[in-house]
């Protein structure tokens, strides 16, 4: 997961000069975080325009706001959560001007085949299958599976992500491994994890 010494602690040098008003630390931030960040909107948002435009209005947002933020030891769940807020009352906004109120509790997340990233040919047909099985899983378990294993969150990150306790998130990760357990996708979704983060990595 997103335990790293080195990668954590360097975001929080990054964000320590970027209040300092360092203009390079903040864009190193940005090319550290944006891909993640504009793949977890994308998800939440469902169109690749609004999601960059999302992630690009957080970042000026929080450059402009650095100063009263200040220091954060936390910068990689900090920044997510903004954008989890952000995207969400973007979408509350749409659903009053659509008046269409009916209560947003949890954004949704799909799972498509084609970015379960796969180089090997033993786990190729088996892309439409585990998609569609975490598409059937409930929202928030989504999410969670989502950050864990795609975004390398920790629980204590996610619970700090998502706004609930660390005992939920547990609690959510362990009904959505059962139900690839019982269907004998768990050590896949492993797999194919690892390979979506170190596939994202070099391409």
């Amino acid at each position: 997961m997103d335990t790293n010494p080195l990668h954590t602690d360097q975001l929080e040098q990054w964000w320590i000069r970027a209040l300092e008003g360092d203009t390079y630390a903040f864009k190193s931030i940005h090319g550290e975080l944006f891909k993640g960040l504009y793949n977890y909107a994308l998800k939440l948002l469902q169109d690749g325009e609004l999601a960059s435009d999302a992630v690009q209005e957080l970042f000026v947002r929080l450059w402009v706001r650095r100063a009263s933020i200040g220091q954060m030891r936390k910068v990689k769940p900090y920044f997510f959560t903004a954008l989890r807020r952000q995207v969400l009352n973007q979408l509350r906004d749409n659903q009053v001007r659509a008046l269409k109120i009916s209560g947003l509790s949890s954004p949704d997340i799909d799972f498509s085949p084609e970015e379960i990233v796969v180089r090997n040919e033993e786990y190729e047909t088996l892309q439409d299958r585990i998609a569609a099985l975490l598409n059937e899983l409930p929202k928030r378990q989504k999410e969670v599976i989502y950050l864990h294993y795609f975004e390398e969150m920790d629980y204590s990150q996610i619970a700090e992500v998502m706004g609930i306790n660390y005992q939920s998130v547990l609690n959510l990760t362990q009904k959505a491994l059962q139900k690839l357990r019982q269907a004998n996708l768990l050590q896949v979704l492993l797999t194919l994890a690892a390979l979506y983060r170190w596939y994202g990595k070099i391409f």
